[in-house]
Protein backbone atom coordinates (compact mmCIF):
# COMPACT_ATOMS: atom_id res chain seq x y z
CA UNK A 1 0.00 0.00 0.00
CA UNK A 2 1.04 3.62 -0.79
CA UNK A 3 -0.07 7.00 0.19
CA UNK A 4 0.88 10.55 -1.68
CA UNK A 5 3.57 12.63 1.08
CA UNK A 6 2.05 15.54 1.60
CA UNK A 7 3.92 18.69 0.54
CA UNK A 8 3.33 19.89 4.52
CA UNK A 9 5.30 16.46 5.22
CA UNK A 10 7.70 16.60 2.52
CA UNK A 11 9.13 20.31 3.44
CA UNK A 12 10.40 18.19 6.68
CA UNK A 13 11.41 15.16 5.24
CA UNK A 14 13.53 16.95 2.76
CA UNK A 15 14.79 19.29 5.45
CA UNK A 16 17.77 17.14 6.60
CA UNK A 17 21.36 18.28 6.95
CA UNK A 18 24.24 15.97 8.17
CA UNK A 19 24.84 18.82 11.00
CA UNK A 20 21.19 19.81 11.64
CA UNK A 21 19.06 16.58 11.70
CA UNK A 22 15.13 17.22 11.48
CA UNK A 23 14.49 14.87 14.35
CA UNK A 24 11.90 15.22 17.52
CA UNK A 25 13.03 14.04 20.70
CA UNK A 26 10.93 12.83 23.59
CA UNK A 27 12.06 11.72 26.84
CA UNK A 28 9.73 10.57 29.78
CA UNK A 29 11.33 9.89 33.55
CA UNK A 30 9.82 6.91 34.64
CA UNK A 31 10.10 5.85 38.75
CA UNK A 32 11.03 2.10 38.10
CA UNK A 33 11.98 0.06 35.33
CA UNK A 34 8.89 -1.33 33.47
CA UNK A 35 8.70 -5.07 32.58
CA UNK A 36 10.63 -5.14 28.78
CA UNK A 37 8.11 -7.33 26.85
CA UNK A 38 5.38 -5.15 28.21
CA UNK A 39 7.01 -1.98 26.75
CA UNK A 40 7.65 -3.92 23.28
CA UNK A 41 4.00 -4.62 23.13
CA UNK A 42 2.54 -1.92 24.72
CA UNK A 43 4.30 0.66 22.23
CA UNK A 44 2.93 -2.63 18.87
CA UNK A 45 -0.21 -2.45 20.14
CA UNK A 46 -1.04 1.13 20.99
CA UNK A 47 1.04 3.65 18.41
CA UNK A 48 2.60 0.83 15.81
CA UNK A 49 -0.72 -0.97 14.89
CA UNK A 50 -2.57 2.05 14.91
CA UNK A 51 -0.83 4.61 12.48
CA UNK A 52 0.55 2.98 9.32
CA UNK A 53 2.79 5.32 8.77
CA UNK A 54 5.02 4.20 11.24
CA UNK A 55 5.71 0.97 9.33
CA UNK A 56 6.14 2.43 6.32
CA UNK A 57 9.11 4.45 4.38
CA UNK A 58 9.08 7.19 2.30
CA UNK A 59 9.93 6.76 -1.48
CA UNK A 60 10.83 8.70 -4.25
CA UNK A 61 9.00 7.69 -7.64
CA UNK A 62 9.80 9.97 -10.48
CA UNK A 63 8.90 13.08 -9.54
CA UNK A 64 6.69 12.35 -6.28
CA UNK A 65 7.11 10.88 -2.97
CA UNK A 66 4.92 8.65 -1.22
CA UNK A 67 5.01 5.94 2.06
CA UNK A 68 5.14 2.87 1.37
CA UNK A 69 5.15 -0.39 3.64
CA UNK A 70 8.01 -1.28 4.98
CA UNK A 71 8.43 -5.25 3.53
CA UNK A 72 11.00 -6.07 6.26
CA UNK A 73 9.52 -4.24 9.40
CA UNK A 74 10.73 -5.51 12.43
CA UNK A 75 9.95 -4.19 15.84
CA UNK A 76 13.00 -4.95 17.25
CA UNK A 77 14.41 -2.28 14.72
CA UNK A 78 12.91 0.60 16.16
CA UNK A 79 12.42 -0.35 20.24
CA UNK A 80 15.20 -1.42 22.13
CA UNK A 81 16.98 -1.38 25.16
CA UNK A 82 20.06 0.27 26.17
CA UNK A 83 22.42 -0.51 29.66
CA UNK A 84 24.15 2.05 30.98
CA UNK A 85 27.26 1.25 32.82
CA UNK A 86 26.19 3.95 36.13
CA UNK A 87 23.20 5.87 36.49
CA UNK A 88 24.44 9.33 36.72
CA UNK A 89 22.82 11.91 34.87
CA UNK A 90 26.24 12.82 33.09
CA UNK A 91 26.44 9.45 31.75
CA UNK A 92 22.74 9.72 30.61
CA UNK A 93 23.39 12.95 28.98
CA UNK A 94 26.24 12.08 27.21
CA UNK A 95 24.28 9.27 26.31
CA UNK A 96 21.70 11.09 24.74
CA UNK A 97 23.63 13.85 23.07
CA UNK A 98 24.92 11.08 21.07
CA UNK A 99 21.71 9.87 19.70
CA UNK A 100 21.00 13.47 18.34
CA UNK A 101 23.75 12.96 15.36
CA UNK A 102 21.89 9.41 14.24
CA UNK A 103 20.70 9.53 11.12
CA UNK A 104 17.68 7.07 10.66
CA UNK A 105 18.16 4.48 7.87
CA UNK A 106 15.89 5.85 5.14
CA UNK A 107 15.17 1.91 4.37
CA UNK A 108 13.26 1.11 7.06
CA UNK A 109 10.58 3.62 8.66
CA UNK A 110 11.81 7.00 10.35
CA UNK A 111 11.58 6.54 14.16
CA UNK A 112 12.63 4.63 16.94
CA UNK A 113 11.62 4.54 20.84
CA UNK A 114 14.42 3.33 23.80
CA UNK A 115 13.81 2.11 27.32
CA UNK A 116 17.24 3.55 28.68
CA UNK A 117 18.36 1.96 32.21
CA UNK A 118 21.37 1.92 34.53
CA UNK A 119 22.76 -1.23 36.75
CA UNK A 120 20.66 -0.58 39.51
CA UNK A 121 16.97 -0.45 37.70
CA UNK A 122 15.50 1.39 40.58
CA UNK A 123 14.35 4.22 37.55
CA UNK A 124 14.56 4.21 33.75
CA UNK A 125 14.44 7.08 31.01
CA UNK A 126 12.25 6.42 27.68
CA UNK A 127 13.78 8.37 25.07
CA UNK A 128 11.78 8.50 21.62
CA UNK A 129 13.46 10.08 18.12
CA UNK A 130 10.66 10.67 14.99
CA UNK A 131 11.43 12.17 11.94
CA UNK A 132 9.65 15.30 11.65
CA UNK A 133 8.46 13.96 8.04
CA UNK A 134 6.05 11.96 9.79
CA UNK A 135 4.40 14.66 11.83
CA UNK A 136 4.15 18.16 13.90
CA UNK A 137 5.61 18.41 17.67
CA UNK A 138 2.46 18.40 18.72
CA UNK A 139 1.25 15.68 17.40
CA UNK A 140 3.92 13.34 17.92
CA UNK A 141 3.93 14.24 21.68
CA UNK A 142 0.53 13.03 21.40
CA UNK A 143 1.50 9.81 20.14
CA UNK A 144 4.39 9.71 22.59
CA UNK A 145 1.77 10.38 25.39
CA UNK A 146 -0.46 7.42 23.74
CA UNK A 147 1.58 4.99 25.01
CA UNK A 148 0.79 6.07 28.23
CA UNK A 149 -2.52 4.89 30.39
CA UNK A 150 -4.66 6.69 33.17
CA UNK A 151 -4.89 10.17 31.69
CA UNK A 152 -7.82 10.84 29.69
CA UNK A 153 -8.79 13.90 27.89
CA UNK A 154 -6.29 15.72 30.06
CA UNK A 155 -3.24 14.11 28.04
CA UNK A 156 -3.56 16.08 25.44
CA UNK A 157 -1.69 18.95 24.85
CA UNK A 158 -3.63 22.02 23.77
CA UNK A 159 -3.05 24.40 21.18
CA UNK A 160 -5.10 27.76 19.26
CA UNK A 161 -6.00 27.70 15.91
CA UNK A 162 -5.03 30.83 14.21
CA UNK A 163 -7.13 30.38 11.22
CA UNK A 164 -10.22 32.52 12.25
CA UNK A 165 -13.77 31.57 11.15
CA UNK A 166 -14.17 33.61 7.88
CA UNK A 167 -11.19 35.07 7.85
CA UNK A 168 -8.15 34.22 5.02
CA UNK A 169 -7.64 30.55 4.51
CA UNK A 170 -4.32 30.67 2.31
CA UNK A 171 -1.63 32.50 1.56
CA UNK A 172 -3.45 34.35 -1.63
CA UNK A 173 -6.75 35.14 0.66
CA UNK A 174 -4.05 36.70 2.94
CA UNK A 175 -2.67 39.32 0.27
CA UNK A 176 -5.90 39.65 -1.47
CA UNK A 177 -7.58 40.37 2.42
CA UNK A 178 -4.34 42.80 3.16
CA UNK A 179 -4.35 44.97 0.18
CA UNK A 180 -8.57 45.26 0.57
CA UNK A 181 -8.18 46.37 4.25
CA UNK A 182 -4.80 48.52 4.49
CA UNK A 183 -6.05 51.74 3.33
CA UNK A 184 -8.84 51.59 5.86
CA UNK A 185 -6.16 50.30 8.62
CA UNK A 186 -3.81 52.46 7.81
CA UNK A 187 -5.91 55.36 9.28
CA UNK A 188 -4.96 54.27 12.41
CA UNK A 189 -1.23 55.76 11.98
CA UNK A 190 -2.47 58.88 9.95
CA UNK A 191 -4.44 59.68 12.62
CA UNK A 192 -0.58 59.94 14.52
CA UNK A 193 0.56 61.55 11.77
CA UNK A 194 2.34 64.49 13.97
CA UNK A 195 3.71 61.71 16.22
CA UNK A 196 4.84 59.25 13.31
CA UNK A 197 6.51 61.82 11.22
CA UNK A 198 8.38 63.08 14.73
CA UNK A 199 9.52 59.51 15.26
CA UNK A 200 10.53 57.89 12.07
CA UNK A 201 12.10 61.32 10.32
CA UNK A 202 13.39 63.34 13.82
CA UNK A 203 16.45 61.02 13.79
CA UNK A 204 17.15 61.26 10.24
CA UNK A 205 16.41 65.00 9.56
CA UNK A 206 18.30 66.46 12.48
CA UNK A 207 21.13 64.21 11.42
CA UNK A 208 21.32 66.97 8.78
CA UNK A 209 22.12 69.29 11.30
CA UNK A 210 25.43 69.82 12.27
CA UNK A 211 24.64 71.04 15.47
CA UNK A 212 22.21 68.05 16.24
CA UNK A 213 24.34 65.81 14.67
CA UNK A 214 26.04 63.89 18.06
CA UNK A 215 22.62 64.01 19.42
CA UNK A 216 20.97 62.62 16.56
CA UNK A 217 23.13 60.61 14.07
CA UNK A 218 22.67 57.17 16.05
CA UNK A 219 18.89 57.36 15.82
CA UNK A 220 19.31 58.06 11.97
CA UNK A 221 21.53 55.48 11.49
CA UNK A 222 19.05 52.77 13.25
CA UNK A 223 16.88 53.01 11.06
CA UNK A 224 19.04 52.34 8.27
CA UNK A 225 21.04 49.53 9.96
CA UNK A 226 17.71 47.93 11.08
CA UNK A 227 14.77 48.76 8.87
CA UNK A 228 12.77 46.60 10.95
CA UNK A 229 13.12 49.01 13.47
CA UNK A 230 10.93 51.65 11.03
CA UNK A 231 8.31 49.10 10.73
CA UNK A 232 8.12 49.10 14.86
CA UNK A 233 7.27 53.06 14.50
CA UNK A 234 5.05 52.67 11.99
CA UNK A 235 2.83 50.04 13.43
CA UNK A 236 3.26 51.28 16.96
CA UNK A 237 0.30 53.35 16.95
CA UNK A 238 -2.26 50.41 16.03
CA UNK A 239 -3.30 48.29 18.50
CA UNK A 240 -1.66 45.08 19.29
CA UNK A 241 -4.55 43.22 17.87
CA UNK A 242 -4.86 45.06 15.02
CA UNK A 243 -4.81 42.16 12.24
CA UNK A 244 -3.77 44.19 8.92
CA UNK A 245 -1.19 46.44 10.70
CA UNK A 246 0.24 43.56 12.81
CA UNK A 247 0.53 41.48 8.88
CA UNK A 248 2.36 44.09 7.59
CA UNK A 249 4.41 44.46 10.64
CA UNK A 250 5.22 40.75 10.90
CA UNK A 251 5.61 39.71 7.57
CA UNK A 252 8.21 42.46 7.24
CA UNK A 253 9.79 41.49 9.50
CA UNK A 254 10.40 37.91 8.30
CA UNK A 255 11.83 39.58 4.68
CA UNK A 256 13.60 42.41 6.71
CA UNK A 257 15.02 40.90 9.62
CA UNK A 258 18.89 40.81 9.74
CA UNK A 259 21.18 37.95 9.52
CA UNK A 260 20.95 36.39 13.18
CA UNK A 261 24.14 36.73 15.37
CA UNK A 262 24.50 36.39 18.91
CA UNK A 263 28.88 36.77 18.63
CA UNK A 264 29.67 34.13 20.91
CA UNK A 265 27.52 31.29 18.32
CA UNK A 266 29.16 32.37 15.16
CA UNK A 267 29.96 29.88 12.52
CA UNK A 268 28.28 26.67 11.27
CA UNK A 269 27.01 24.28 13.42
CA UNK A 270 29.04 20.85 13.68
CA UNK A 271 27.53 17.22 13.32
CA UNK A 272 28.04 16.58 17.06
CA UNK A 273 25.49 17.99 19.59
CA UNK A 274 24.74 18.42 23.60
CA UNK A 275 21.50 18.57 25.27
CA UNK A 276 20.41 19.41 28.53
CA UNK A 277 16.94 19.34 30.65
CA UNK A 278 15.81 20.34 33.93
CA UNK A 279 12.62 20.01 35.65
CA UNK A 280 11.05 20.35 38.57
CA UNK A 281 9.61 24.51 38.00
CA UNK A 282 5.84 25.26 39.64
CA UNK A 283 3.49 25.61 37.22
CA UNK A 284 1.42 27.49 40.05
CA UNK A 285 4.27 29.91 40.44
CA UNK A 286 4.30 30.67 37.37
CA UNK A 287 0.61 31.42 37.13
CA UNK A 288 1.15 33.87 40.28
CA UNK A 289 4.02 35.89 38.36
CA UNK A 290 1.34 36.42 35.32
CA UNK A 291 -1.37 37.46 37.33
CA UNK A 292 1.00 39.73 39.16
CA UNK A 293 2.08 41.51 35.98
CA UNK A 294 -0.79 41.21 34.21
CA UNK A 295 0.71 38.52 31.19
CA UNK A 296 0.10 34.96 30.16
CA UNK A 297 1.95 32.00 31.37
CA UNK A 298 3.70 31.77 27.86
CA UNK A 299 4.42 35.49 28.67
CA UNK A 300 6.50 34.94 31.72
CA UNK A 301 8.02 31.37 30.58
CA UNK A 302 9.18 33.42 27.60
CA UNK A 303 10.94 35.94 30.01
CA UNK A 304 12.92 33.43 31.67
CA UNK A 305 14.28 32.45 28.63
CA UNK A 306 15.07 35.71 27.62
CA UNK A 307 17.05 36.14 31.44
CA UNK A 308 18.86 32.60 31.06
CA UNK A 309 20.17 33.44 27.49
CA UNK A 310 20.72 37.56 28.77
CA UNK A 311 23.21 35.58 31.48
CA UNK A 312 24.52 32.79 29.33
CA UNK A 313 26.04 35.87 26.50
CA UNK A 314 26.99 38.52 29.34
CA UNK A 315 29.13 35.44 30.87
CA UNK A 316 30.89 35.07 27.59
CA UNK A 317 31.84 38.09 27.13
CA UNK A 318 29.26 39.36 24.92
CA UNK A 319 28.15 42.81 26.09
CA UNK A 320 26.10 44.24 23.26
CA UNK A 321 22.77 42.08 24.42
CA UNK A 322 20.18 42.69 21.67
CA UNK A 323 17.16 40.85 19.77
CA UNK A 324 17.54 37.96 18.94
CA UNK A 325 15.58 36.03 16.46
CA UNK A 326 13.27 32.87 16.78
CA UNK A 327 11.53 30.26 14.74
CA UNK A 328 8.35 29.19 16.71
CA UNK A 329 6.08 26.76 15.78
CA UNK A 330 2.51 28.09 15.89
CA UNK A 331 -0.67 24.85 15.04
CA UNK A 332 -2.68 26.23 12.35
CA UNK A 333 -5.79 24.05 13.80
CA UNK A 334 -7.17 23.12 17.14
CA UNK A 335 -6.02 19.55 18.56
CA UNK A 336 -8.01 17.31 19.65
CA UNK A 337 -7.99 14.34 21.39
CA UNK A 338 -8.26 12.07 18.21
CA UNK A 339 -5.02 11.95 15.86
CA UNK A 340 -5.51 11.40 12.60
CA UNK A 341 -4.00 8.46 11.59
CA UNK A 342 -1.25 9.66 9.16
CA UNK A 343 -0.08 11.82 11.95
CA UNK A 344 1.05 14.49 9.83
CA UNK A 345 2.59 18.04 10.19
CA UNK A 346 -0.04 21.07 10.68
CA UNK A 347 1.60 24.16 11.59
CA UNK A 348 4.26 26.84 10.69
CA UNK A 349 7.38 28.22 11.99
CA UNK A 350 6.89 31.97 12.34
CA UNK A 351 9.91 34.52 12.98
CA UNK A 352 9.40 35.90 16.90
CA UNK A 353 12.15 38.23 17.89
CA UNK A 354 12.55 37.87 21.58
CA UNK A 355 14.29 40.57 23.77
CA UNK A 356 17.13 40.50 25.89
CA UNK A 357 18.96 42.67 28.08
CA UNK A 358 15.98 43.79 29.97
CA UNK A 359 16.39 43.32 33.63
CA UNK A 360 13.34 44.62 35.06
CA UNK A 361 10.44 41.84 35.25
CA UNK A 362 7.42 44.38 34.48
CA UNK A 363 9.03 45.60 31.52
CA UNK A 364 10.29 42.61 29.83
CA UNK A 365 6.81 40.62 30.48
CA UNK A 366 5.25 43.88 29.33
CA UNK A 367 7.29 43.90 25.74
CA UNK A 368 6.77 40.21 25.35
CA UNK A 369 3.09 40.31 25.39
CA UNK A 370 3.27 42.80 22.92
CA UNK A 371 5.27 41.36 20.65
CA UNK A 372 3.62 37.75 20.78
CA UNK A 373 0.02 39.41 20.49
CA UNK A 374 0.87 41.65 17.32
CA UNK A 375 2.48 37.77 16.24
CA UNK A 376 -0.58 35.84 16.97
CA UNK A 377 -2.98 38.81 15.45
CA UNK A 378 -1.16 38.35 12.25
CA UNK A 379 -1.57 36.69 8.73
CA UNK A 380 2.62 35.23 9.39
CA UNK A 381 1.50 32.09 10.09
CA UNK A 382 -0.79 31.51 7.22
CA UNK A 383 2.14 33.09 4.76
CA UNK A 384 4.87 30.97 6.56
CA UNK A 385 2.97 28.02 5.97
CA UNK A 386 2.61 28.90 1.72
CA UNK A 387 6.64 29.51 2.42
CA UNK A 388 7.08 25.39 3.39
CA UNK A 389 5.37 24.25 0.90
CA UNK A 390 7.07 25.83 -2.06
CA UNK A 391 9.96 24.92 -0.23
CA UNK A 392 8.52 20.76 -0.62
CA UNK A 393 7.47 21.55 -4.15
CA UNK A 394 10.74 23.60 -5.18
CA UNK A 395 13.81 21.77 -6.71
CA UNK A 396 16.70 20.54 -4.48
CA UNK A 397 18.81 23.65 -4.74
CA UNK A 398 16.14 26.40 -4.84
CA UNK A 399 14.59 24.89 -1.61
CA UNK A 400 18.03 24.60 -0.04
CA UNK A 401 18.46 28.29 -0.41
CA UNK A 402 14.92 29.49 0.86
CA UNK A 403 15.74 27.57 3.88
CA UNK A 404 19.41 29.64 4.29
CA UNK A 405 17.49 32.42 3.70
CA UNK A 406 14.64 32.34 6.63
CA UNK A 407 16.74 29.75 9.05
CA UNK A 408 19.71 32.62 8.79
CA UNK A 409 17.18 35.09 10.75
CA UNK A 410 17.11 33.00 13.67
CA UNK A 411 19.61 31.79 15.83
CA UNK A 412 17.28 28.54 16.84
CA UNK A 413 14.00 26.27 17.46
CA UNK A 414 11.92 27.59 20.65
CA UNK A 415 8.92 25.85 21.60
CA UNK A 416 6.63 26.23 24.49
CA UNK A 417 4.28 23.09 24.28
CA UNK A 418 1.56 22.84 27.10
CA UNK A 419 1.61 19.09 27.98
CA UNK A 420 -0.78 17.19 29.98
CA UNK A 421 -2.69 18.44 32.93
CA UNK A 422 -2.68 14.67 35.35
CA UNK A 423 -0.42 12.13 36.12
CA UNK A 424 0.75 9.90 33.48
CA UNK A 425 1.59 5.83 34.03
CA UNK A 426 3.32 3.95 31.69
CA UNK A 427 2.53 0.11 32.54
CA UNK A 428 1.50 1.16 36.04
CA UNK A 429 4.88 3.55 36.64
CA UNK A 430 4.20 6.88 37.41
CA UNK A 431 5.90 9.05 35.05
CA UNK A 432 7.97 11.60 37.01
CA UNK A 433 8.55 14.31 33.88
CA UNK A 434 8.57 15.09 30.81
CA UNK A 435 10.35 16.06 28.57
CA UNK A 436 10.67 17.30 24.69
CA UNK A 437 13.51 18.40 22.17
CA UNK A 438 12.67 20.57 19.12
CA UNK A 439 14.89 20.30 15.99
CA UNK A 440 17.22 23.15 13.90
CA UNK A 441 17.11 23.96 10.44
CA UNK A 442 20.21 25.43 8.48
CA UNK A 443 22.93 26.58 10.43
CA UNK A 444 20.86 27.27 13.40
CA UNK A 445 23.04 26.35 16.75
CA UNK A 446 20.07 25.90 19.82
CA UNK A 447 16.92 24.94 20.09
CA UNK A 448 15.17 25.53 23.25
CA UNK A 449 11.72 23.41 24.18
CA UNK A 450 9.50 24.57 27.15
CA UNK A 451 7.20 21.50 28.17
CA UNK A 452 4.46 21.96 31.17
CA UNK A 453 3.51 18.68 32.81
CA UNK A 454 1.40 17.61 35.64
CA UNK A 455 2.12 21.26 37.32
CA UNK A 456 5.56 21.56 36.74
CA UNK A 457 7.43 22.83 33.78
CA UNK A 458 10.68 20.75 32.41
CA UNK A 459 12.97 22.94 29.99
CA UNK A 460 15.09 20.91 27.28
CA UNK A 461 18.06 22.52 25.17
CA UNK A 462 20.06 20.72 22.45
CA UNK A 463 22.84 22.53 20.42
CA UNK A 464 26.01 22.91 19.13
CA UNK A 465 28.55 21.51 20.88
CA UNK A 466 31.25 23.62 19.92
CA UNK A 467 29.18 26.64 20.41
CA UNK A 468 27.06 25.33 23.27
CA UNK A 469 29.32 22.64 25.28
CA UNK A 470 27.18 23.76 28.77
CA UNK A 471 23.65 23.71 28.08
CA UNK A 472 23.02 23.10 31.47
CA UNK A 473 23.73 26.96 32.80
CA UNK A 474 20.80 27.40 30.16
CA UNK A 475 18.15 24.97 30.92
CA UNK A 476 18.84 25.80 34.78
CA UNK A 477 18.90 29.59 34.40
CA UNK A 478 15.18 29.50 33.33
CA UNK A 479 14.49 28.15 36.70
CA UNK A 480 16.37 30.21 38.55
CA UNK A 481 15.05 33.25 36.99
CA UNK A 482 11.76 31.54 37.92
CA UNK A 483 12.32 31.97 41.32
CA UNK A 484 13.29 35.17 40.66
CA UNK A 485 10.56 36.72 38.77
CA UNK A 486 8.57 35.44 41.74
CA UNK A 487 10.10 37.29 44.21
CA UNK A 488 9.79 40.15 41.91
CA UNK A 489 5.66 39.25 42.02
CA UNK A 490 5.66 39.22 45.72
CA UNK A 491 7.21 42.14 46.37
CA UNK A 492 5.22 43.84 43.26
CA UNK A 493 1.47 42.41 44.80
CA UNK A 494 2.78 43.83 48.50
CA UNK A 495 3.16 47.23 47.12
CA UNK A 496 -0.17 47.19 45.27
CA UNK A 497 -1.56 45.91 48.34
CA UNK A 498 -0.24 48.52 50.52
CA UNK A 499 -2.41 51.72 50.69
CA UNK A 500 0.00 54.84 50.23
CA UNK A 501 0.24 57.46 53.33
CA UNK A 502 -1.56 60.16 52.92
CA UNK A 503 0.82 63.29 53.16
CA UNK A 504 0.62 65.91 55.57
CA UNK A 505 -0.52 68.80 54.29
CA UNK A 506 1.74 71.89 54.93
CA UNK A 507 1.77 75.62 53.99
CA UNK A 508 2.71 75.92 49.87
CA UNK A 509 2.32 72.02 49.54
Amino acid sequence: MSTPIAASDLTWLLMDRRNNLMHVHGLLTLEATPDWDFVRTAVFDRVVSKYRVLSQVPVKRGRHWTWEDDVDFSLDRHVFRVDLPDSSYETLQDYISSQFSVPFDRAHPIWDMQLIVGPDEDRAVFLTRFHHGLGDGIRLVQLLLGICEGAGEHATPTAVGLNKDGGPSGPLDVVRHLAETTVKDGLDVLSHGKEVARDVTHGVISALDPLALPRHVETAFEFVKHPVKLLDVLTSYTSDDNEVSNSWREIGRLLLSEKADAEAWSGHPQTAKSVAWSSGIDLSEVKDIAAAFEGTVNDVLMSAVSLALSDYLRERGVQDIHDLGWMMPVSLQPIDGDLPDTLGNHFAVVLFSMPLGIDDPAELIAEIHERTTRLKHSAEPIVAFGVQKVIAEAPKKVARGITDFFSRKTIGQLSNVPGPRAQLRFAGIPVQSVCAFVPTSGDQPIGICVFSYNGSVAVGVSGDSRMIPDPDHISQGVGRHVTRLMAAARTRSAALSTPLSTPTSSQGA
